[in-house]
């Protein structure tokens, strides 16, 4: 029994270890199962045809995260879909087998942890479909001979976007050939059109999902004149095709052809300008006969495009047509939870700053349900109030952004505490979830209440006490040293009551965005280093001061460490693209009817087959500060005829400003509105608003690559003063000509902008007035900043490189002095092993060239010219010696020509030195080594020469 013991309690500690080991294993699942859910793959919409299988992806970190699925919002469960088509559920994603009117809608992947649940974008199952051509009537085309005819194709809604193709002399052409070109909008344009190009013409569409080919319902003929047989009268230039002025979207990325067929006689000259500068084919502008092609547009090709024609006949000169160029990009989504370590009863906010063209429209979830407006849930597209919360409003908060261009979310994470925890003097902590869909910019926190830090009350204080103003940071926004900074500031207008401290915090900026370092600071001091930060990498600050009625508006800025590098730009996702018929129409023109109307004008798009039924005018106020908010959007006008393009707006208030929008109708009903007018003032009277006083401040500016500067301003009226917008000024801050300033203009619904064009890694002074009707206002505070340098550039340390600075070269910083002299003294090394070994080498080269003297000269003899040799290529680098030679050589022996050729006979034998003989030494060579090769092949063998 005494021998038993030891091995149960053996037994006992390895079932205590094992419990131990089990506990751990499912404590560390706990905590990966307890990690906010973040999206590895979203789906992406699908057109497929009824009966087509279609497959949606999804997956999501961690590992153990729970994947479902909602269809047009509501859950799918396996097994309990009742008479509806078969949506299979699978690890990894969704299959459809069979594609059926049931299964068609909006497909969201929703991931789950403990922590909360998180939807994705919403992906559209739509069925691909070719609609019929719409009845029309035949057309006449006629062209003279030599100049461009164009036959146009109104193509009918398809999903996808069908390709066309054209009936050409009984034969029909899938794509370009010879002088007939198939542009993108469907027309078909015939250059330097003969004779041979009469005749009849028929479009068709292709659905390339359906398979689908339907054919115009008439056929357009073409007429050529011959300018000999006709007439020898001149002819004006004139422009054929657009038919009038037009405006074009085109998506980000994207290329954009801009179609311009002019006819006349002589034929007629075709130039483009933008924005009344003359085009010339450059980077990624291309001409195409007269038309105007641009590879993968950025927001700097939006603008006004003019071609003009002309062949200096007629009175009017040149012909013009208009378009107007719209760049639209997908939403970029940003948001924030504005609270730090919530407790029980607090109200807390959330931040959403959505960025797209055509503005999305917002939707926020918890634990991927939407949200509703309700006493303790209060929304607006930019912020979420969430009152009085409780643990059960603990989760996963989402902002949900889309536009017809496509959509994006982001998300962050609510956790409440029962009782408030000592958080004295902080500001809130910024937790984004999704820096892939970070926008760049920031907005700055409303100011807080009077925080409990607050010693006194204001109301000991005499007058009225407001906020402390954002202090002005002096420090410059790059430092020499790697691991600290100096932050230097200076305060501003403390509200009427003294500064109790600043608040302030920082953290890397970059791909991967970390958590603050917060620092209160007496309200005394205006300096602080901020210490342990990473060499050559981007900072962000922010600060902010408090006094007894809270924490004022925070300062920011952005600086880079020493020791070089460069932050990667992020890397936007692009969307999944939507597709919702009808197309929305242009932007509408504004222009002054009365003194209490005005005519708005717009030019409708695509109908996507189905006519437009009427048209809808929709008006909104602006504020009295020239900002994008103000009153709803309203009805101005409903069922206008389709017939009318133009509408007179009455009632307007005089010297209140307004934008507009329209919406196209069918039966499918009413399209996305267009892009909000320019804003129009109705002045009414002859009273002239006062020019603004004060200028905007800048709260935030960020370099987000070597071109390119982000700033975001806030801007206070006075006298309620109305604004129409903001003039930006920058220029290098080492220029001391005030001519060097660049201006950027900006409309008053907007409080943030990008400066682009900039050069890298320089810095730049940046300085802000508003303007209006009556003048401009004062300057706003100057902000310093420098762009990032190249991605591509390389630095070279000084200990790897032995090249000298190019001069003008960059000004060696004082942190580089150290890594300067280690490189020069490695490079003194190296140049004085050089010098030592070029001595050694001239030595070892006489010493050779004498022994070889020796070898190949009796000591008799005169002297006699150094060996002289001449390299053959024979299989290989062959070297053939020529030196003084002698036939004195033992017969039958193995030796190799003059040509190298190989003899086992004695015959052709080498020629030596007299009194050499090849058994006792070989012939060497100077300025490399003969050495006998054997071939694979069984060829004879071939000498290789190998430098020494």
């Amino acid at each position: 029994m005494s021998g038993m013991l030891p091995w149960r309690r053996r037994v006992r500690q390895l079932c205590v270890l094992c419990a131990a080991l089990l506990y751990c294993v499912q404590d560390i699942a706990a905590i990966s199962d307890g990690e906010v859910p973040v999206f590895m793959e979203e789906p992406l919409s699908v057109v497929q045809k009824l009966g087509g299988s279609v497959t949606l992806r999804c997956s999501a970190r961690p590992a153990r995260t729970r994947i479902s699925w909602i269809l047009n919002g509501r859950e799918l469960v396996a097994g309990v879909e009742g008479p509806e088509p078969e949506v299979q559920v699978q690890p990894g994603g969704l299959f459809i087998p069979a594609l059926s009117n049931g299964t068609l809608g909006r497909y969201q992947c929703v991931a789950s942890t403990s922590v909360g649940a998180r939807a994705s974008v919403p992906a559209n199952v739509t069925a691909a479909k070719l609609r019929d051509f719409e009845p029309d009537d035949q057309q006449e085309i006629e062209v003279d001979e030599g100049n461009t005819a164009v036959i146009e194709c109104h193509v009918p809604e398809s999903q996808p976007q069908a390709l066309v193709r054209y009936s050409v002399k009984q034969e029909w052409l899938e794509t370009s050939k010879g002088n007939y070109l198939i542009m993108p909008s469907g027309n078909l344009q015939i250059a330097n059109a003969t004779l041979e190009d009469e005749g009849p013409y028929k479009c068709a569409a292709y659905n390339p999902i359906t398979q689908e080919i339907k054919t115009s319902t008439s056929t357009d003929r073409l007429r050529v004149t011959n300018l000999k047989s006709s007439r020898s009268t001149s002819e004006a230039a004139r422009i054929i095709y657009p038919p009038a002025s037009r405006s074009m979207m085109v998506r980000k990325g994207h290329r954009l052809v801009l179609e311009c067929v002019a006819s006349g006689t002589p034929t007629p000259q075709v130039t483009w300008a933008k924005d009344g500068l003359e085009l010339r084919p450059h980077n990624n502008t291309h001409f195409l006969l007269s038309n105007l092609l641009i590879d993968a547009v950025s927001e700097g090709d939006s603008g006004t495009y003019a071609c003009h024609a002309h062949n200096g006949m007629g009175a009017p000169g040149t012909a013009t047509v208009l378009y107007d160029v719209q760049v639209i990009e997908p939403p970029q989504v940003r948001v924030e939870l504005l609270q730090q370590e919530p407790v029980w009863g607090d109200t807390v906010r959330f931040s959403c700053q959505v960025r797209g063209n055509p503005a999305p429209t917002v939707v926020w979830l918890h634990n991927a349900q939407p949200l509703s407006p309700s006493p303790r849930h209060r929304l607006s597209p930019q912020t979420l109030r969430v009152l009085n919360v409780q643990s059960q409003d603990d989760g996963v908060y989402q902002c949900m952004a889309e536009n017809w261009v496509g959509g994006a979310q982001a998300a962050a994470r609510l956790l409440t505490v029962p009782a408030a925890p000592s958080r004295q003097g902080r500001l809130p902590l910024i937790r984004p979830l999704s820096p892939d869909k970070v926008l760049r910019e920031q907005p700055a926190p409303r100011p807080a209440g009077p925080g409990p830090s607050a010693p006194g009350s204001c109301s000991e204080l005499p007058g009225r006490v407001s906020l402390a103003e954002a202090p002005v940071i002096l420090s410059q926004p790059r430092t020499g040293t790697a691991d600290y900074y100096e932050l230097v500031w200076e305060p501003r207008h403390d509200g009427g009551a003294p500064v109790l401290e600043y608040v302030i915090k920082y953290r890397k900026a970059g791909d991967s965005l970390g958590e603050w370092t917060i620092k209160n600071i007496s309200g005394f001091e205006h300096k602080l280093t901020l210490s342990k930060l990473q060499p050559a990498s981007l900072y962000e600050v922010e600060m902010a001061a408090r006094n007894c009625a809270g924490l004022g508006q925070p300062a920011m800025m952005t600086f880079r460490t020493g020791k070089g590098g460069t932050v990667e730009r992020p890397k936007t996702p692009v969307a999944p693209s939507r597709l919702s018929p009808p197309e929305a129409p242009d932007r509408p023109t504004v222009t002054t009817a009365s003194e209490t109307s005005a005519y708005v004008t717009w030019i409708p798009r695509g109908n996507r087959g189905f006519p437009i039924q009427c048209f809808r005018v929709e008006y909104k106020k602006l504020r009295k500060d020239g900002g994008g908010g103000g009153s709803e959007w309203e009805v101005a006008e409903d069922n206008i005829s389709p017939s009318r393009l133009s509408v007179q707006i009455k009632g307007l208030e005089k010297g209140t400003s307004y934008k507009f929008r329209v919406l196209a109708v069918n039966v499918l009903g009413a399209s996305p509105p267009s892009a909000p007018s320019k804003a129009y003032t109705v002045m009414g009277s002859s009273q002239t608003n006062p020019r603004p006083v004060d200028g905007p401040y800048i709260t935030y500016s960020e370099a987000i690559n070597e071109t390119t500067i982000i700033l975001k301003w806030t801007y206070t009226p006075v006298n309620n003063t109305p604004i129409y917008g903001f003039y930006i000024y920058y220029r290098p801050t080492d220029s001391d000509n005030d001519s060097d300033y660049k201006r950027d203009v900006v409309e008053g619904d907007r409080y943030w902008h990008a400066i682009t064009s900039l050069q890298p890694e320089t810095a730049y002074d940046i300085k802000m007035q508003c303007f209006n009707e009556g003048g401009v206002s004062e300057f706003g505070n100057v902000v310093i900043l420098e762009t990032k340098a190249r991605l591509n550039q390389k630095h070279t340390t000084p200990e790897t490189s032995s090249h000298r600075p190019e001069s003008g070269g960059p000004v060696p910083r004082p942190s580089d002095l150290p890594y300067l002299i280690v490189g020069v003294v490695v490079l003194g090394a190296l140049v004085f092993i050089i010098v030592a070994f070029i001595p050694f080498c001239l030595w070892r080269a006489w010493a050779k060239q004498k022994q070889t003297s020796d070898m190949c000269f009796p000591a008799v003899a005169g002297p006699l010219s150094s060996c002289q040799y001449t390299m053959v290529p024979l299989q290989g680098m062959t070297l053939v010696g020529h030196c003084p030679l002698d036939s004195h050589v033992a017969p039958n022996r193995t030796v190799y020509a003059p040509k190298a050729e190989y003899t086992a006979n004695g015959k052709n034998h080498p020629h030596c030195l007299p009194g050499l003989h090849l058994e006792d030494t070989d012939c060497e060579m100077e300025c490399g080594t003969l050495l006998p090769q054997t071939l694979s092949n069984g060829h004879p063998r071939a000498f290789h020469y190998f430098n020494g």
